[in-house]
């Protein structure tokens, strides 16, 4: 039976059969080709007779299928009449019985040559059923017979190269295929040839370059990119470059235009492996810094990553490609940190490099593979100092290094400056104090998030100073809540961590600030042991105050410490995990995170640091506002500021009148021949000739106003007692004083009848430590301004009314009334007592008023019952600070001393003056030195200018009142109304209350009509 043989391969892959047919047939057919019906039936039978009675018998697997007619379609191509031997037969027996005039399905010339002899063994095998298989066995083969698989394996006799088959070739056995176009796939011998011709036949212009030696030129590019010189690449100092040996040059099989393509990479390479080896010992020698030493560190730390990463032997790469591919992620990430490095070059503080180097991740947030991961490691080692300082200033971490003082130059965003101010005396005095540096604040820190740290740590050194037993002042107390520490956190899961420990450390805390003070009215032994107590957790022991059982305890542990084999303490370092990690796989791999996403950089700080700076912001807040009110009276020191530089005081502004301007009063001016009678001196304004006063006048005039009228205020039956405690010591050691004043203020305080008589004349305060903080030399000054406009309002109402008893006093030779004489006064009065009644009412008052109940709110919330003793974030000391100020500015505002306002204010000063020279007139007139026809003039003049200096001043009020954007309520820092909070000063903001001012000088349109 014929079988087939072999099968070939066309051009698309796939199996074709060879010319012989996949269908055996038998060698007799038995009957003719056109009877069919007989065949059929033939083949019918002969499957019926081979299943009779053999169920073993194996049956003939090639028999043909039963429905097959035999060979009686004689005209067909593909099955014609061909001889298909056995597989056994030979090859070249077969391909010439099989030819025919059509060539598709030919078989190839498959002759191996002269036949090969193999020995087989021809004795016949032990098996029985192998000696019953009768002669067409296998086994009983002649022994010349030619066995072509046989021969193959067992000769050692390769095969014909294997190749590309076409149908060219199949048809046509001599057909020989072409070479192929491409010249580089010739070799690079003829790749060289066509460039170093003179015809330049590939149009590249190469013929000139120098041919080097291909491993030399691959080691040489291993050292460039690995920053080191070689025969070929040589550092140049000069150009800060890297240069070759030659300008043109090329290895084998490539050519100089692609090679100088490949070299701009280990080019980059190279000069950025110099420039950041340069950056690392200028930080470490020229420019120091603990920021600047830690970016040092990374840098160093990831050339020494690719060092160890690349120390192999560089005659191994043998192909540029791939060189080129082992060192595009190295590039890649020597790009990213030589970018780095030059924008940090040009900062002039650890800050600002931070803030470089946060602003440069933020470009590449977008970045999914490992490096972002590497930038954000950066990011956390070089803030690392600056968050160490933070911690120490805030309070969570002992200070190792030498204590952050006065008496220094600062560091970092908290710097020392002096505060400067003008004492009781006049002189400027200069104290150092700690001042908040915005400039040194990253830009990743918020300058509200800034200033409420600075807050923080300035008042535990407030609570250090003065209060040095309290546990907030205390390292060891704070470190037995086991305080969290300020690092970055760039996962949702870190985050969420951090949110709960930086509670559960307020809760902590809070039971130990707790615990102080149920134990503070003890005896001081129980507070030691409450104290140790606090620190058992978190201090060791102290060896030498331990009892002797204690120190034997402690020396069988230490023994038994060292007698234990050592442990591996081997501290993984993730940064050079990241940069082995992106090295080996090219930086395609991204990093595993175990939260779905990651937080945008932006948010990162906030939701870090926040959560801790705010809890330790609570409770220091919260402790230090209460020792404020209860420890030092702060609330009694703002009532001394409303009493007597606001003239709140009733009988203080009393008393100062009549000791100021009261003509009845003895004079306190030292006069010859006189002698004084001891009784109420006063320094009488406007009836003497000599001014200013001597300081001894002033002595005897206002001695005892003060203290009399402190203590009458907060003891209303002393002053029928006759007695007054502690009469020389007011708070703050209140007093009057002479101001500092130019040349130019003092001659205008030389005219007893100028408005600004009485500006020599101020009150010294100094608020005691620690009020400063909330009583500044800024707001002392506001007080002191506000103090000298009442002064001389006061004395201005006080001259109003002197008029009207100079033209009514019987003693008094002003005979007879003049109509306008009259109308001047009552116009005076009238306009003097609005301004008075609108700035002590309107001004100070209604502002005042809502600071008591500020201050009512505060004392509300840290005397409450419920075991809480923190305030917010934005509830401290700052913040109290910042209120009290803006009273005084809304007070200022509604006073017109604003600078904005100046205008409005010498506007008014001008009236003043017209007022206090018409009451001049009126004095001389009363004592008889002027005649009334030669001051009718004179009146009418002052009346004249009187009448339109009001219409003026009353206009400018109007258009101020209509004025779009003048004291409108506006929100402070654009925060909205409803934002709440202890302090957010809406109830501030500067109002347009001039209206309020017009209702009172007038409501006919008096001063309008011509």
């Amino acid at each position: 039976m014929s079988t087939l043989n072999s099968l070939s391969l066309d051009a698309s892959g796939f199996k074709i059969p060879e010319p012989q047919s996949l269908i055996t047939f038998p060698d007799n057919p038995p009957a003719s080709p056109h009877n069919h019906d007989a065949s059929l039936e033939h083949y019918v039978n002969m499957e019926d007779e081979g299943d009779s009675g053999k169920p073993f018998a194996i049956p003939d697997l090639w028999a043909p299928s039963k429905l097959y007619l035999g060979g009686l379609i004689e005209d067909g191509l593909l099955f014609s009449q061909l001889q298909l031997d056995d597989i056994d037969e030979k090859l070249p027996a077969i391909a010439d019985a099989t030819k025919k005039t059509d060539t598709y399905f030919n078989l190839p010339d498959y002759t191996l040559g002269d036949p090969i002899v193999v020995p087989v063994d021809i004795e016949p095998k032990s098996d029985p059923a192998a000696s019953a298989d009768g002669p067409g066995d296998e086994n009983t083969k002649d022994v010349g017979e030619e066995d072509i698989w046989l021969g193959l394996g067992e000769t050692g006799i390769p095969p014909d190269e294997a190749g590309y088959l076409s149908w060219d070739a199949f048809e046509n056995h001599h057909f020989r295929e072409r070479q192929t176009p491409y010249i580089t796939e010739t070799g690079p011998t003829t790749f060289d040839a066509a460039i170093i011709a003179q015809e330049d036949f590939l149009k590249i212009n190469n013929a000139g370059h120098v041919v080097v030696d291909t491993k030399t030129y691959t080691a040489a590019l291993f050292a460039l990119a690995l920053g080191r010189s070689s025969v070929l690449f040589t550092w140049v100092e000069e150009k800060q470059t890297f240069d070759s040996a030659f300008p043109k040059m090329r290895i084998s099989g490539y050519s100089g235009t692609l090679l100088e393509n490949i070299l701009v990479m280990f080019m980059d390479c190279g000069n950025i492996t110099v420039s950041l080896q340069k950056f690392v010992d200028k930080s470490y020698t020229a420019h120091a810094s603990p920021g600047r030493i830690a970016l040092a560190n990374s840098v160093s730390q990831l050339l020494s990553t690719i060092q160890a990463r690349f120390n192999a032997n560089p005659s191994t790469q043998n192909s540029i490609m791939q060189l080129q591919a082992l060192f595009q992620s190295t590039h890649s990430i020597l790009k990213c940190f030589g970018h780095i490095t030059r924008h940090v070059s040009k900062s002039r503080s650890d800050e600002s490099m931070l803030s470089t180097i946060y602003q440069e991740i933020q470009l590449l947030e977008h970045r999914t593979d490992s490096l972002r991961g590497i930038l954000l490691e950066v990011l956390s080692q070089v803030s690392r100092p600056w968050l160490e300082f933070s911690g120490v200033w805030l309070g969570l971490e002992r200070e190792t290094t030498i204590p952050l003082t006065k008496e220094g130059k600062g560091k970092s965003f908290v710097k020392v400056e002096n505060r400067e101010w003008v004492d009781e005396q006049g002189l400027e005095v200069n104290e150092p104090d700690f001042v908040l540096d915005l400039d040194r604040v990253p830009a990743f820190i918020s300058s509200e998030d800034a200033r409420a740290m600075f807050e923080v740590g300035r008042s535990l050194r407030f609570l250090r100073d003065h209060h040095s037993d309290h546990p907030l002042a205390r390292a060891e107390v704070i470190a037995s809540a086991c305080p969290p520490s300020l690092d970055w956190k760039f996962s949702w899961e870190d985050i969420v961590k951090v949110e709960g420990r930086a509670l559960q450390y307020e809760s902590d805390l809070t039971k130990a600030i707790q615990e102080f003070g149920k134990k503070s009215s003890e005896p001081a032994e129980e507070d030691i042991s409450l104290s140790q107590n606090l620190v058992a957790s978190s201090s060791p022991p102290n060896f030498w105050s331990s009892q002797e059982s204690g120190m034997e305890a402690h020396l069988l542990a230490t023994i038994d410490m060292f007698n234990k084999p050592l442990g591996e303490d081997v501290q993984v370092d993730s940064f050079s995990e990241e940069l082995n990690a992106y090295l080996r796989t090219s930086g395609d791999s991204v990093r595993e995170d175990t939260s779905l996403f990651s937080p945008p950089i932006s948010l990162v700080p906030v939701l870090s640091f926040n959560p801790i700076i705010s809890a330790q912001a609570r409770i220091v807040n919260g402790t230090c506002m209460r020792i404020f009110f209860k420890s030092h009276n702060l609330r009694e020191h703002l009532s001394v500021q409303r009493s007597f530089h606001l003239l709140g005081n009733g009988v203080f502004s009393s008393r100062l009148s009549h000791a100021l301007f009261d003509p009845e009063l003895e004079t306190a001016e030292r006069q010859r021949g006189i002698a004084r009678s001891g009784g109420t001196m006063g320094l009488r304004l406007g009836g003497r000739d000599t001014w200013p006063p001597a300081s001894s006048e002033l002595r005897l005039a206002l001695m005892g106003v003060m203290t009399e009228s402190y203590h009458t205020n907060n003891s209303p039956d002393a002053i029928h007692a006759g007695t007054f405690l502690d009469q020389t010591s007011l708070p703050g050691d209140l007093s009057f004083a002479v101001r500092d004043m130019s040349e130019e203020d003092i001659q205008k305080c030389m005219d007893p009848d100028s408005v600004e008589a009485l500006d020599f004349l101020r009150l010294s305060y100094k608020p005691p430590a620690p009020l400063d903080a909330v009583i500044t030399p800024v707001i002392l000054y506001k007080y002191d301004q506000l103090f000298k406009l009442l002064l001389r309002v006061i004395r201005m109402l006080y001259v109003v009314s002197a008029l009207f008893r100079d033209a009514t006093d019987r003693t008094a030779r002003w005979q007879g009334i003049e109509n306008l004489a009259q109308r001047f006064r009552i116009e005076a009065h009238h306009f003097i007592s609005s301004i008075c009644g609108y700035f002590f009412d309107t001004g100070i008052e209604t502002t005042w008023r809502l600071f008591e109940r500020k201050l009512d709110q505060i004392e509300a919330r840290i005397n409450r019952d419920d075991g809480n003793i923190a305030l917010g974030q934005n509830e401290g000391i700052d913040k109290l600070r910042d209120y009290h100020e803006r009273v005084l500015d809304r007070i200022m505002f509604a006073l017109l001393l604003r600078k904005r306002q100046q205008p409005v204010l010498n506007l008014l000063e001008e009236i003043f003056t017209l007022v206090l020279q018409f009451s001049k007139y009126s004095r001389q007139r009363a004592t008889g030195s002027k005649r009334k026809d030669s001051a009718d003039k004179e009146v009418r003049e002052l009346y004249a200018r009187f009448r339109k200096k009001v219409g003026v001043f009353i206009s400018v009020c109007r258009s101020l009142s209509e004025k779009k954007g003048y004291g409108e309520r506006k929100f402070i820092d654009g925060r909205a109304a409803d934002q709440g909070g202890l302090f957010d000063f809406d109830d501030l903001t500067e109002e347009n209350t001039i209206s309020q001012l017009l209702s009172r000088l007038e409501m006919s349109n008096y001063y309008s009509k011509p």
